[in-house]
């Protein structure tokens, strides 16, 4: 693979320490207790240490984080006016079909070099990297201390970093601006490639980004080489490309292969694809040894009887390829699973591909046909319920292996669509369940052959222990760069810019909570218009509330679960001295506001 400027003067950096071995029978885990915070922390959920016996309060230099200068994103979308026009939130990407080859993209990189050259001569052209003069100082660098796991190997990891020069495949909704303010901060030239309205024309009017390049994704038979051409004319431009990468779901199989062209570091298509197809996913850690639900692939309606009998009651069906829990329902009987196969086959037809998101669709008006086909493989699949806790492990990798990995404990969902509620971290379960969990997870993320980045890893402890829900190749939305932040010390952006740009990743981890949060988003209770959403305006500058906003407007339809997926009505998060309580706080303003609510919806 060709190094980026930035990999190229960092090269024979240290590489991860290697995971410790355990004799057979021996008692355990092979997870860095450094790089997974939690672990240690649970001996305090267990009872069997106090907080103070944990020793060090936090890493160096973040004992005395601030959460007053963390800006806490949470979910809700912001509104964007350029020169008083509304910028487009909806992003036309459609996915290109995964045949295109790392061939054929090779092939359209080269294309603008003199016919006849040999192969050695543009191999050479494309190795040939020049150094600025604050990248050539790199190589001076020790080695040992950039790959360290301090505040001053982080201080040499942001010098290199600033002045690099990163692409974004889609900028996401609006609500995703932290993503590129944070890049700004530390000093990366972003370049966004996003749909002609996007609302990311803002960020280059302010200056946050250096370039927006605007791109027509929707067509998916010539968009590799056009964003390959409108990359060549960057590079012209602005200087040579340090990384390629995205933060939204939906432009990850893009954006891998993009980065393998151009030969900068990236994941391999395959493991993005094997990730993306939930099916894959099973059949790979099946043949690592890894647990995993039976499950079955259901093509059309005669397999629905197939699945029922290989897999058995209760099940899920969900699109193999989906997000966001569209599509993702339980069938108690065949007769359920019948209703449930028709259904999400409906659903997903209807749903929409809205600023690089997948998001439900409507069965009337414009988005009565949606336009997700592209993006995403039709085909469902039909798997074993998995009972018990549900939790969301967020990895960050380098050359392999893990540095960093913690739990936040999800809360049960609004089922039959497993519409999320809340959460909260750190972990309150054993500590165990935890390192179960851990391991399972990094396993499951080697086993599908990812390198480095961030990683949202969702997993149940079930009866029978850990069980994989599915592997997310970027790091989650909503909350979860907040929560790793305020809980850790972790900056998921930060760390995954560094990864895609070839620079050592070893944050820098809290030994023990600096915050502890509990977070909810509360569902529609009934069916009916929502009159107001002032109802959150005593909880906002209560002490510990970090955020108490609504994520529906004033007079906007609301479902409940009786007629569908269920509509997030507001959001809310909290931070305690303890996590239990925190929980409890949110509990009680959860109870208050749907006691409220039985009123305003009508």
């Amino acid at each position: 693979m060709k190094k980026s400027a930035l990999s190229a003067a960092l090269a024979g950096g240290p590489a991860p320490p290697p995971p410790a071995t355990l004799a057979p029978g021996t008692k355990g885990t092979f997870l860095d207790s450094n790089a997974f915070p939690c672990i240690e922390f649970a001996d305090v959920i267990d009872g069997v240490k106090t907080v103070d016996e944990l020793g060090g309060t936090a890493a160096e230099g973040i004992a005395h984080l601030d959460i007053s200068d963390v800006a806490i994103v949470g979910s809700a979308p912001t509104n964007v006016l350029l020169n008083g026009v509304p910028l487009g939130q909806q992003a036309s990407l459609t996915q290109p079909s995964s045949s295109y080859s790392s061939n054929y993209l090779s092939k359209a990189i080269i294309g603008s070099l003199p016919k006849g050259m040999s192969d050695a001569d543009k191999a050479r052209i494309l190795q040939s990297i020049p150094l600025s003069p604050s990248q050539a100082l790199l190589k001076e660098m020790n080695a040992d201390l950039v790959g360290a796991r301090s505040t001053d190997g982080r201080t040499l990891r942001r010098q290199a970093l600033k002045g690099a020069v990163m692409v974004f495949v889609t900028a996401g909704y609006s609500g995703k601006r932290f993503i590129f303010e944070k890049a700004k901060e530390l000093g990366v030239r972003s370049v966004v490639l996003d749909g002609p309205d996007s609302w990311v024309k803002l960020l280059e009017k302010e200056g946050i980004i250096e370039k927006f390049v605007p791109i027509d994704f929707t067509d998916a038979e010539t968009v590799y080489d056009r964003c390959l051409a409108a990359l060549r004319v960057v590079r012209s431009s602005v200087g040579m490309l340090d990384g390629i990468t995205t933060f939204c779901e939906m432009a990850v199989p893009l954006a891998s292969r993009l980065a393998e062209a151009l030969g900068l570091p990236a994941n391999s298509p395959q493991a993005v694809d094997n990730a993306r197809d939930k099916h894959a996913t099973r059949e790979i850690m099946g043949r690592a040894g890894l647990p995993t639900p039976r499950h079955f692939k259901v093509l059309a309606e005669p397999d629905v009887a197939k699945a029922a009998a290989h897999v058995g009651f209760p099940c899920v069906i969900k699109p193999i390829s989906g997000a966001a829990s569209i599509g993702v329902i339980r069938a108690n009987n065949e007769e359920d699973l019948l209703k449930a196969f028709k259904k999400v086959q409906h659903d997903m037809s209807r749903a929409r591909i809205v600023a690089g998101a997948l998001v439900e669709g409507d069965d009337e008006g414009t988005d009565a046909q949606g336009n997700a086909g592209g993006w995403i493989h039709l085909e469902l699949m039909v798997e074993e319920y998995l009972d018990g806790h549900e939790v969301d492990c967020d990895l960050i990798f380098d050359n392999g292996r893990p540095v960093y990995g913690a739990i936040t404990d999800n809360w049960p969902t609004v089922e039959p669509y497993f519409n999320e509620t809340g959460s909260n971290c750190p972990s309150v379960l054993p500590k165990a369940q935890q390192i179960e969990l851990l391991e399972l997870s990094v396993r499951a993320v080697q086993s599908l052959g990812f390198k480095l980045g961030v990683f949202h890893v969702e997993c149940k402890y079930t009866s029978r222990g850990a069980r994989l829900i599915e592997v997310n190749c970027r790091m989650g939305g909503g909350p979860v760069r907040d929560t790793n932040l305020l809980v850790w010390g972790v900056d998921l952006v930060e760390e995954h810019l560094m990864a895609c740009a070839g620079i050592p990743v070893r944050p820098p981890v809290a030994r023990r909570p600096l915050k502890q949060m509990a977070e909810y988003t509360i569902n529609a209770q009934k069916t009916g218009h929502i009159q107001h959403v002032n109802f959150l305006d005593k909880y906002r500058g209560q002490e510990g509330v970090l955020y108490a906003r609504p994520l529906v407007a004033p007079g906007a339809k609301c479902h409940c679960v009786a007629d569908g997926l269920p509509t997030w009505l507001c959001e809310l998060m909290v931070v305690r001295p303890d996590v239990r309580e925190a929980i409890a706080v949110i509990k009680g303003i959860e109870a208050e506001i749907n006691k409220e609510l039985e009123t305003l919806i009508v």
